[in-house]
């Protein structure tokens, strides 16, 4: 019975060893890109005074939403290259983020 007892507890602290030691080696390392950010401003629509809510995402109604952007305002946003400018009231497209928008404004009195 002795013997017994002895193997059962020699299995019961071998084996957990044995099965960790495969499954660590056999793991995989996944690498995510990280995104890259580009800051831009936002002007208002001036004279043609509509206020309009800003969300930016990868799609329209994905991301952050809304910030409003008055008519007479200059806001300034950061998103993803890749990403969406959109109206966050009627989900439309304002712009595409691009490298080269780094550092511009877009005038929302151009879409409206």
């Amino acid at each position: 019975m002795k013997n017994t007892s002895l193997f059962l507890l020699a299995f019961l602290v071998a084996a957990p060893t044995v099965f960790s030691s495969s499954i660590v080696t056999s793991a995989t390392v996944l690498t995510i890109p990280s995104a890259e950010r580009v800051s831009f401003k936002i002007k208002g629509t001036g004279s043609k005074n509509i206020p309009v809510s800003i969300g930016i995402g990868t799609q329209p109604g994905s991301g952050a939403c809304c910030s409003g952007v008055s008519p007479f305002t200059t806001a300034s946003f950061v998103g993803n290259v890749g990403d969406v400018v959109y109206d966050g009231k009627t989900r439309r497209v304002i712009a595409k983020i691009t490298r080269d928008m780094n550092g511009t404004t877009l005038d929302l009195s151009q879409y409206y």
